[in-house]
């Protein structure tokens, strides 16, 4: 009997089973596929770290010095250090190291001392907590020391650099002594890409004197008996234990605990030890970003779940609609107002829970972690879905009506009931926003549930407000339309007016739908456009080539490549020791120096200014108020006197990260003929050039530099830093990939798309609800002579208002949420710094436009597909209501 029932109502339950198994996917998949997105963003930021920040390391920091020959092995505390961290850390540790090493000192190397900047070389023993072959001996043999003369091996890149043969001897000279080992055998790292060898690789670093260039660092490897005699003889006692964590392994709600963990092992370190990472800086930061993040996706979630909820309810009541008749008989036989709830549950739970489960199962395909509410989601859906048609129909069977009169032709006011809660609901949204502004959707505690429904309260209450506002010029427009000739304006905008009150429940859903995708709009043109200023910003050319230092003539070279158009020199100068005209205090900046062909965007008298003794100059705020109107700065071993011509917050040039700086112009500057200035930035304009010959160029300008400064003649490879060029748009692509940015791009487009589709499916559910006294009248009205196509303009008259009236309420409470609940997304962690001021994409409103005349077109479609299945021409042929 139940599956008759469920087999003669199939198009509605299907209506609902299709709602409830949309909304349990877009409870589960969503939320999965963003949780995902975070993992790799957070990935990702700890995967390029550098080791010294990555990676746990706890250095040997005894009280008393201990006996530095013989003494304990201590590798063998390597698994006990492990397991005694603090959860999680232990199951998220892949590897590690322990080393015992005299650190690179000054060394001579086969009897050669280079006394004015001496090579640095360390002789370590290193052991894995995994174990296994690190080296492969390609010429010679392993160390074997004694307790007399310690051996070791040298890679084949050191041996290359260092100019280093098997047999000869290597002194370290440290502060407390000096250590000579014998080099035996040469290796190759079976993985040089392992992080067993980041804290050892071979680098050149700067000289002690900044007349130097730069010299090697290089570490030899040994066996043990090699390391205590090394130790004893340099000695120092130098032993660390480094972990690293593995990435892979990493989700981003473990952030919270893990960056507790780290906190804990840095405060209480094993004994005679001290710790040292920056991990906990970069999780305490991405979780920033997270906590942002998470509120943006739990306001666009919630106004796509919101809609979903709203649809689902529009399908119970318009299946209880149609059965209106039909429980009026159920009451006139004698049946209960219980008896057919529970016989309404029971069709519902056959397709219903069914549905639940599909839709479940459909989000478990969605790669990504599970988020913890989801299945109290998924059931809220599935009780929604199997409640809502009993409580509508029970609700409907209460007072049964025979008589089939129109329930929009009551002039009545609204019930005090009805406006008492539609004042408490604006009300309730007012409140929320005022509490979003005061503490944010997440306090620190978790997203609160209240606090993120605020943006949904806000659409329903703008709805409301809209609803109740437009009876009153409809009602206008009305009296105009009776004066014209024709009745279907009149009747249209009537019909409108009367049925505006009893259509707030489906137009709010629709409202809530169009506020979601604008605000989803909104959000991302401001993050885009405050990402765009923060590139040009950074790189305000169309690239910019970074490298030590770079000839005087580089840029002109760089000019001549074809496709260049411009290319100017640019200095940038870290720590820059300020010194104000008025203070004895010093102060270190980032000190840029410009050329005033660069083309930046700084004042005109500014790049204009001529050569002067007293130099016009940028500074930050916080600079200015410690120099008032001038000093000196010193550029590259000179100092020049400035006066403080503009004040700004940023340069461009100058990343949003500088918060203190000066720029000064190059012009102006009284640098001698003799001593010009070396630039380490070129500003690079045009299109359709090679970025391998710009590097290749750039380069070469680097080593001519080097052997100018220094009268040594160097490889690319030797150089300290390689140049390297960055386009603006690879710039700003990068903002779009740092960490849980990503799941931004993801969360916008899901939820415009989203948005839109549930707009036009809630506009079908709202037409179809009206259908059938629509179809009555219309049935009425052909008997006086209307025709089909002013049966189709009447729909038109009597719908577009209201349409338009909730897609424009949707419009404007999308794009005002933003600036309602702006300091709760924290919208300026996406923005690379920039100040991210509020803004609409005028595309936007285009795509309102486009919703709204896609509504039209679905109401039309529907309206005609309902007139035909309810068969117009027999309605009062026979006196049927067809259901």
């Amino acid at each position: 009997m139940i599956l008759g029932r469920v087999r003669a109502y199939a198009g509605h339950l299907a209506l609902l089973a299709a709602l409830v198994a949309l909304a349990a996917f877009l409870a589960s998949g969503p939320g999965r596929l963003a949780n995902g997105a975070t993992d790799e963003g957070l990935r990702a930021d700890i995967a390029k770290l550098a080791y010294s920040s990555r990676d746990l390391t706890f250095r040997w920091t005894p009280d008393l010095e201990p006996q530095p020959f013989g003494g304990p092995d201590r590798s063998r505390l390597l698994e006990e250090i492990r397991s005694g961290l603090p959860a999680p850390l232990p199951a998220l540790i892949s590897d590690g190291w322990f080393a015992d090493q005299v650190a690179p000192a000054n060394a001579a190397i086969a009897g050669q001392y280079l006394a004015a900047c001496p090579t640095l070389v360390g002789v370590r023993r290193q052991v894995s907590l995994r174990g296994g072959e690190m080296t492969r001996i390609v010429e010679g043999r392993l160390p074997r020391s004694s307790r007399t003369s310690a051996e070791a091996i040298v890679g084949t890149d050191e041996a290359k650099a260092l100019e280093l043969k098997i047999g000869d001897s290597v002194t370290l000279n440290t502060r407390s002594g000096v250590a000579t080992v014998r080099v035996v055998g040469r290796y190759d790292p079976v993985d040089p890409a392992s992080p067993f060898w980041d804290d050892m690789r071979l680098a050149r670093v700067a000289c002690p004197s900044a007349d130097e260039d730069t010299r090697y660092r290089a570490t030899l490897l040994t066996d043990l008996a090699g390391a205590e005699r090394v130790r004893a003889d340099a000695k120092e006692l130098n032993q660390t234990w480094r972990y690293r964590i593995d990435e892979r392994r990493l989700t981003a709600d473990q952030v919270t605990a893990l960056t507790t963990a780290v906190a804990e092992a840095r405060r209480h370190p094993p004994e005679n030890t001290g710790f040292q990472s920056g991990v906990d800086t970069t999780l305490a930061e991405f979780e920033k970003r997270l906590r942002s993040v998470q509120a943006v996706l739990a306001v666009i979630r919630a106004g796509i779940l919101a809609t979903m909820a709203g649809l689902i309810l529009l399908a119970a009541r318009l299946a209880a609609d149609r059965r209106r008749g039909e429980y009026a008989l159920i009451r006139a036989r004698g049946g209960s107002v219980f008896a057919i709830a529970g016989r309404t549950v029971a069709e519902t739970l056959v397709v219903v829970l069914p549905a639940a489960l599909l839709g479940r199962l459909a989000g478990t395909l969605v790669p990504g972690r599970a988020d913890t509410g989801e299945p109290l989601l998924i059931v809220g859906f599935a009780l929604l879905g199997l409640l809502a048609p009993a409580v509508l129909a029970a609700a409907g069977a209460r007072r049964p009506d025979f008589t089939g009169h129109r329930r929009d032709l009551t002039a009545g006011r609204p019930s005090p009931r009805r406006i008492t809660f539609e004042v408490f609901l604006i009300a309730l949204a007012a409140g929320g926003a005022y509490l979003v502004r005061q503490r944010g959707i997440d306090a620190g505690a978790g997203v609160d549930p209240y606090l993120v429904a605020v943006p949904v309260l806000l659409a329903v209450a703008a709805s409301l407000i809209a609803l109740r506002l437009i009876p009153y010029p409809l009602r206008v427009a009305g009296r105009l339309a009776a004066r014209a000739r024709g009745a279907v304006a009149f009747l249209g905008l009537a019909g409108a007016g009367r049925g505006a009150p009893l259509r707030s429940w489906p137009l709010s859903v629709l409202v809530v739908a169009i506020a979601t995708g604008i605000f989803a709009g909104t959000v991302a043109t401001t993050v885009s456009h405050g990402r765009d200023r923060a590139a040009d910003l950074a790189v305000p050319a169309d690239a910019v080539v970074t490298g030590f230092s770079f000839a005087v003539d580089t840029p002109a070279t760089i000019a001549g490549l074809p496709g260049v158009e411009r290319a100017t020199p640019l200095l940038l100068v870290s720590a820059a020791e300020v010194r104000p005209a008025q203070s004895t205090l010093i102060a270190q900046v980032q000190a840029m120096v410009v050329d005033p062909a660069s083309g930046l965007d700084l004042p005109a008298g500014f790049t204009t200014a001529p050569r002067s003794d007293v130099v016009p100059a940028i500074v930050s705020p916080r600079l200015a108020q410690r120099v008032g109107q001038g000093g000196a700065v010193d550029i590259q071993g000179r100092r020049y006197e400035f006066t403080v011509a503009a004040v700004q917050d940023t340069a461009p040039g100058l990343s949003t990260a500088v918060r203190e700086f000066i720029v000064l112009p190059s012009q102006a500057m009284p640098v001698p003929d003799f001593q010009p200035l070396v630039p380490n930035r070129i500003l690079v304009d045009g299109s359709g050039w090679d970025a391998a010959t710009v590097r290749e160029v750039a380069d070469e300008g680097q080593k001519a530099q080097t052997l100018k400064a220094t009268g040594r003649e160097v490889d690319a490879f030797e150089l300290n830093m390689p140049a390297t060029v960055t386009t603006r748009e690879a710039y700003r692509s990068s903002l779009d990939e740092r960490g849980v940015d990503g799941v931004l791009s993801l969360t916008f487009v899901a939820g415009l798309v989203s948005a839109a589709a549930l707009a036009l499916l809630a506009v079908a559910l709202t037409v179809l609800a009206g259908a059938p006294a629509r179809g009555r009248t219309l049935s009425r009205l052909r008997t006086l002579g209307l025709s089909t196509g002013q049966g189709r303009r009447l729909l038109v008259y009597e719908l577009v208002p209201l349409l338009g009236v909730a897609v424009l309420a949707g419009a404007l409470a999308g794009a005002a949420l933003p600036a309602i609940i702006a300091p709760a997304l924290g919208l300026d962690d996406f923005t690379a710094g920039v100040p991210a001021d509020v803004s609409a994409d005028p595309w936007l409103a285009a795509g309102v436009l486009a919703v709204t005349v896609l509504a039209v077109i679905a109401a039309l479609v529907v309206e005609d597909v309902a007139n035909r299945r309810l068969r117009l021409g027999s309605v009062l042929r026979l006196g049927e209501e067809q259901s």
